[in-house]
């Protein structure tokens, strides 16, 4: 530890504060280092960061502060404590805002929803008390000191019977573990279960949130010193948060996120995304990825003539499970554009998928070459080209139109090169945005990294990136075999040649113990691969019962997803063994340790090196452009195509 404090020690003196702004969320990683000195120094970088960029980091610090690990959390409060001392009004309206947000994220009810759910999994599913309650406390310890009028009117109709359920469950703790009533966890539950569902009729999913009955603090805010979240630029003039707006819309999807307006002192209005039950920090070292890339490709003569960039947007965790993000004005995702055309022209949504059907209802028992047989048939009796037509549709002209097209064909090359490199998944047609005016593509939901969603058990994703045919028909008579390919070779050419800088923040990224819940392996994650028969029957009965009260616990979702329905789905179907960022199922990976030693961890950085080198298909180091050719032809294959999940809908 005493190498890494001289260099960081060195670094002090070699490196300008600014440059530092860029490995921002990497440093606060490691703040509770355990070597002293090493920790010490840390926490002096940041108060120097801080101290001359005090808006780059504020938000960044108050995650940390609310993090579960005890040694990290009283690392970056010493941060804060003097940080405050030279902005003390700063740092105050920034715990006020993030922690008001914070409370918009989860209302009670849905709060008391989604605990009563997993806690019930943890009973009914596990028999672990301990893990129920340590699910539920923290709720109940909120329940005793509401402070907005929503939450005033549900301890009003609901306090009385959490309170009871809690004094069950505390007369059940009080006794010794050799004596405990199981009677009475059930009376607990019998009242967790009426509080469940009178919230399920009485508390319909809202619409919309006026801020005066959720948030009614920073209703009052006018004119502060803090600057529009996501928009500090050290080369800019700041725009500060002037006010908010009063209301905020509740998307009907499943996380209900908000979309809420702040307004700037530059008079212009900000339009952010308001999300949680989702870890948004791999999000954000995805951002950090892009920005990267889209260095690197301005400082070479052939794409920085092109204007090859990645669209990026704000990315700002709140905590570990919530954040903000701006929104991309103008833009609508691919299964909205597609709906949307067909709706007008009287064509059903789900017309591949009927004609799959037709060629073969019995499609889940079918082969793989029975379902590529079934596959491209429904693609040989439909023309797919809605994308393309709406693209042209929307343009005010011929010249429009080619520039877009132009745009859209360098976007989506560019994208799909950086998403490889990431081993980017889950790229359904609601992930994927294309903007109206310029036709540019913009992924969104980045947290399906390093090819997890390759290494599914179920409907493994068996392609480098999204080139489906609807993807393909906008671009015209070259199709793949012009602008695509030509800006893909440009694009894998520049990352290849500058390897050692994307190593460089990708192994920081694989490695960083905040966003190395997704890649634990299986013991870590309670997943014993090596379990016998015996150990499987034995669990066939608790198996039984937790579906069964899973089905009781039900809030009505769909269970086995139909071909015919997709449209109204979005997204590879979820795997326990490998899961997305966000999920409870790793809420206590902060604590774990996460060494370079991992197997996992050293597998997934030669994989990224592979690909930068050109040996990502076999020993032999293949060309630039062979390498492109062998990614189209498994992106474009129908073997590969026609097993994946009908959620990605690869008939799109």
């Amino acid at each position: 530890f005493e190498s890494v404090s001289q260099a960081v020690r060195d670094g002090y003196n070699s490196v300008s504060i600014r440059t530092w702004l860029q490995v921002i969320p990497q440093i606060l990683a490691r703040v509770h280092i355990k070597a002293e000195s090493t920790r010490r120094l840390v926490q002096q970088l940041l108060v120097e960061v801080g101290k001359s960029h005090p808006h780059a980091i504020m938000f960044s610090l108050y995650v940390a502060a609310r993090s579960e690990h005890a040694e990290r959390s009283h690392s970056v409060k010493d941060v804060l404590a003097k940080l405050h001392d030279m902005y003390p009004e700063l740092v105050e309206q920034t715990e006020l805002v993030s922690r008001e947000l914070i409370r918009i994220t989860l209302l009670f009810p849905e709060m008391w929803q989604e605990a009563l759910r997993n806690a019930s999994l943890c009973y009914y599913g596990h028999k672990d008390v301990v893990e129920m309650m340590k699910i539920l406390r923290p709720l109940h310890k909120r329940v005793r000191n509401p402070e907005t009028l929503r939450e005033y009117h549900f301890v009003q109709m609901f306090g009385s019977d959490l309170a009871a359920a809690e004094e069950h469950m505390n007369q059940y703790f009080s006794a010794d573990s050799a004596h405990r009533n199981e009677a009475l966890v059930q009376q607990a539950w019998e009242l967790y279960y009426v509080v469940f569902r009178r919230i399920e009729k009485m508390f319909p999913r809202p619409t919309s949130l006026a801020l005066k009955d959720t948030a009614p603090t920073i209703l009052q805010c006018r004119d502060m010193e803090l600057v529009v979240p996501g928009m500090y630029n050290p080369d800019a003039e700041n725009v500060y948060i002037a006010s908010f707006d009063p209301n905020l819309y509740v998307y009907p999807s499943k996380q209900h996120p908000r979309r809420m307006y702040i307004y700037g002192s530059n008079g212009n209005q900000y339009t952010f995304l308001l999300k949680g039950r989702e870890d948004l920090r791999q999000d954000e070292r995805s951002m950090q990825l892009f920005g990267l890339i889209n260095s690197l490709l301005s400082k070479d003569s052939e794409t920085a003539r092109r204007s090859l960039t990645i669209e990026r947007f704000p990315v700002v965790p709140l905590s570990s499970n919530s954040g903000l993000i701006g929104f991309y004005s103008n833009c609508e995702n691919i299964n909205n554009i597609v709906r949307y055309y067909r709706e007008s022209h009287n064509q059903p949504v789900n017309l591949e998928q009927r004609m799959a059907l037709q060629f073969s209802p019995n499609w889940d028992t079918l082969s793989v070459m029975q379902k590529v047989e079934s596959f491209e048939y429904a693609l040989s009796n439909t023309p797919g080209n809605d994308l393309q037509r709406a693209m042209w549709y929307k343009s005010p002209n011929a010249e429009v139109w080619l520039e877009r097209r132009t745009d859209y064909t360098r976007s989506l090359a560019v994208m799909s090169i950086a998403g490889y490199i990431l081993g980017l998944g889950d790229r359904h047609p609601s992930n994927i945005l294309i903007h109206e005016r310029t036709g540019k593509v913009v992924h969104i939901d980045l947290g399906d990294c390093f090819e997890l969603a390759a290494h599914r058990d179920k409907y493994p994703e068996k392609v480098p990136f999204r080139l489906t045919r609807m993807l393909i028909m906008p671009m015209e008579v070259s199709s793949i075999e012009g602008i695509f390919k030509h800006t893909a070779n440009h694009t894998m050419r520049v990352l290849r040649a500058n390897r050692e800088s994307l190593m460089a923040v990708l192994e920081a990224f694989v490695y960083d113990p905040l966003v190395s819940w997704s890649y634990l392996n299986d013991t870590e994650m309670g997943i014993d691969t090596s379990q016998d028969t015996a150990k499987v029957t034995s669990n066939t009965s608790r198996n039984a019962q937790a579906s069964e009260h899973a089905a009781r616990w039900s809030m009505g979702g769909n269970g086995g997803a139909n071909m015919s329905d997709f449209a109204s789905m979005g997204g590879s179907k979820p795997d326990m063994g490998v899961s997305k960022a966000g999920n409870g199922y790793y809420e206590n990976a902060e604590g774990k340790a996460w060494q370079t030693g991992n197997p996992k961890a050293r597998a997934i950085v030669k994989r990224i090196h592979d690909k930068l080198v050109g040996t990502d298909f076999s020993n032999e180091q293949l060309t630039v452009s062979e390498q492109i050719e062998k990614l189209i032809q498994q992106a474009t294959s129908s073997e590969n195509l026609a097993v994946l999940y009908v959620g990605w809908v690869p008939l799109w």
